[in-house]
């Protein structure tokens, strides 16, 4: 007896070690295969060209395919709830940003996914901040132009937004609570509209994250910039907190994150050529045209990104009391 059981202690042993050897040689040949890079957006969206240019990047990098492919729908629901029941093997990402892990969240009573028990985060790889911009004829010129204002003329400033939930509606929301203000919410059918009526004098500002042609063009002025430091594209205009509201700060971030388990071995290597296809001058080059900063994040430091981002926006969503569906 004590023989058949040490015949069977080997046997599983043995089994135990061909398993780590082919997991460690299943990494090694990683990738195999070409890679899906999920964009939880419609096609042609700054979030959209930035998956490309990275996946372009990674392609020539990793040897193998990192090919985009577009679910949009549900606020990124359908894309992100897609990437988190594919298999843990490093075939399927998600081309995460402060949507996917953020607003979402934020904003939905449930989801039909955990958007942090359900991904391993990859890396960081861009942020930008939002410009606050208002009409040329709006009589403010700086933010504490703007609060005193809004002070003695309550909602006859307005902000104009994405929509309900929107970030550049969330944004907006935190500037009224902090500075204890009221501009008045206007709500549109995307930042195109809310910028056009913003240039036509309809509305009186916005937050926008791709303002910049408009401020160059001067159909629009700037008035700060919604980062703790300075928007690179504008390293002249103060930000909302070094112009006196402390502790202002609405960032957006996108980065890369896979399908929770999958192993360490092939995290590490998508992190390791997301780190040197963001250290190509042209990939920094592009990213800026589009206005995009990089900022490569370790994958610990991508995980705490995402679970701050959900808890910024969760404090932000409760004290503008938005309805949360």
């Amino acid at each position: 007896m004590p023989h058949s059981i040490f015949q069977w202690m080997r046997h599983v042993l043995l089994i135990a070690g061909l398993a780590v050897v082919a997991c460690s040689a299943s990494a090694q040949a990683y990738p195999a295969k070409p890679i899906r890079l999920i964009v939880p957006t419609a096609a042609g969206a700054v979030t959209d060209i930035a998956a490309r240019l990275i996946a372009a990047k990674m392609s020539v990098l990793l040897g193998q395919t990192v090919f985009v492919e577009n679910k949009a729908g549900g606020g990124t629901r359908i894309g992100s709830e897609y990437v988190a029941r594919a298999p843990a093997d490093g075939y399927t990402l998600l081309y995460a940003y402060s949507v996917t892990h953020g607003t979402l969240s934020a904003l939905s009573k449930s989801l039909p996914y955990d958007p942090i028990k359900d991904f391993t985060p990859i890396a960081g790889l861009f942020w930008y901040a939002s410009t606050i911009v208002c009409n040329p004829s709006v009589p403010v010129n700086n933010v504490n132009e703007m609060i005193a204002y809004a002070k003695k003329n309550p909602d006859k400033l307005s902000n104009a937004s994405a929509g309900q939930g929107s970030g550049n509606h969330l944004s907006g929301e935190l500037f009224n609570s902090m500075a204890g203000v009221q501009i008045l919410h206007v709500p549109y059918k995307g930042s195109g509209p809310a910028m056009a009526d913003v240039i036509a004098g309809v509305a009186s500002c916005t937050h926008d994250g791709t303002a910049k042609q408009y401020v160059d063009a001067g159909r629009v002025k700037a008035i700060a910039t919604t980062g703790l430091q300075r928007d690179p594209r504008f390293p002249n205009l103060p930000t909302v907190d070094e112009s006196g509201l402390k502790g202002y700060n609405v960032t957006w971030w996108q980065g890369l994150t896979a399908p929770a388990g999958t192993p360490p071995e092939v995290i590490a290597k998508l992190a390791q050529a997301a780190q040197t296809a963001l250290a190509d001058p042209d990939t920094r080059l592009r990213a800026y045209e589009i206005g995009l900063n990089v900022q490569y994040l370790s994958t610990p430091d991508m995980g705490k990104q995402m679970m701050e981002s959900i808890d910024k926006f969760k404090k932000i969503v409760a004290q503008a009391k938005i309805p949360v569906e």
